[in-house]
């Protein structure tokens, strides 16, 4: 899945900003209680554990412990591993100049090894709904911040 968003920020900040996942539960709102586990910051090796909960169409939300760890990091992108009673997924966010300020993409590839309940055809679009979410999230956040 990939989805795509323009941000007015600066790139730098921006990608300074969103690859702290600390600073997760201040713009994803289906992210909560976010604990630096080891490690620091965004630097590969470092672990945090949160608490997720996507909204289904139908029937009670989805709440999940996540657990994540950064694996990959460059100048403008991250990739974490991210495990949850679900899935196994690997997010990789990048952060590029773009018209307005910045464009953010994220790329995200999961394997299941419990059903969460979903057809096997809603859950990429329930995903790419939250994601962009997510990133309507981070675009008010940081207007409200600057």
């Amino acid at each position: 899945m990939r989805v795509t968003a323009e941000i007015p920020a600066d790139p730098a900040e921006l990608f300074g900003f969103v690859a702290d996942t600390r600073n997760d539960g201040l713009w994803c709102g289906n992210v909560s209680d976010v604990e630096l586990v080891e490690g620091d910051g965004s630097a590969v090796g470092t672990r945090y554990r949160f608490t997720q909960r996507i909204e289904r169409p139908r029937g009670s939300p989805l709440v999940s412990e996540v657990e994540t760890e950064v694996v990959g990091r460059g100048d403008n992108w991250i990739e974490w591993q991210v495990k949850d009673r679900f899935q196994e997924r690997y997010i990789r966010l990048q952060v590029e100049p773009g018209p307005s300020g910045s464009r953010i993409t994220q790329v995200t590839t999961a394997s299941f090894h419990k059903s969460p309940g979903l057809a096997r055809y809603a859950y990429p679009m329930l995903a790419k709904r939250t994601f962009r979410e997510q990133f309507r999230g981070l675009a008010s956040y940081l207007s409200d911040t600057s």
